[in-house]
């Protein structure tokens, strides 16, 4: 199960960034159109902020310590550094609590409420938790995948122009308020850190 949830969320994670590079496939596209100096310069000019954007994107596991992810899963756990330089975690025990944490720039993938939509679309029937006092936004959708019995997460938090992302995979049967407070401490712990 614990993979089900992790292959949900590195899908997530693709379909957002091939929606991203989409929209720069497209300025790009416009930049040989020949038209006017003016428009070749600008379209240089934002491919340019957009690479730079990327590159401040923060990178958790050099931010985050495998020690402070510890404390807000409340088990051991070691971090690597997976696709898109998300940030993941996992415990010895395979079934037990695991995740990723990462960001997205969603200004060129249609904003806020459209990736909301995709972390809703990943899950089986999710419940929204929308989280007060985090970022300029935060949430948690938690469900079932591809009708698994154990509920998983997918979350993030607004912090400008970027959403701070995370997904967490389970196979021991973690209950819905115990992923909350986890998440919600998660979250947290990347806000402070980015």
């Amino acid at each position: 199960m614990r993979w089900m949830g992790i292959t949900g969320g590195l899908v997530l994670v693709a379909v957002l960034a091939a929606g991203c590079n989409d929209g720069e496939g497209a300025a790009a596209s416009d930049a040989t159109t020949p038209t006017t100096v003016a428009t070749a310069t600008d379209t240089a000019e934002t491919d340019a902020e957009t690479e730079t954007d990327a590159a401040a994107l923060p990178a958790f596991c050099d931010l985050v310590t495998a020690d402070q992810l510890a404390a807000a899963v409340g088990a051991a756990v070691t971090t690597s550094t997976g696709p898109f330089d998300a940030c993941e975690f996992d415990q010895e025990d395979p079934r037990a609590l695991s995740g990723s944490l990462g960001a997205t720039d969603v200004q060129a993938g249609g904003g806020y409420e459209s990736y909301q939509s995709g972390t809703k679309g990943a899950l089986d029937s999710p419940v929204r938790h929308d989280l007060d006092g985090i970022g300029d936004a935060a949430y948690l959708d938690i469900g079932t995948v591809a009708g698994g019995e154990n509920l998983q997460v997918a979350g993030g938090v607004l912090v400008g122009q970027v959403v701070y992302t995370l997904n967490l995979a389970q196979g021991v049967g973690l209950s819905e308020d115990e992923l909350v407070a986890t998440g919600e401490k998660l979250l947290r712990l990347m806000v402070e850190a980015g």
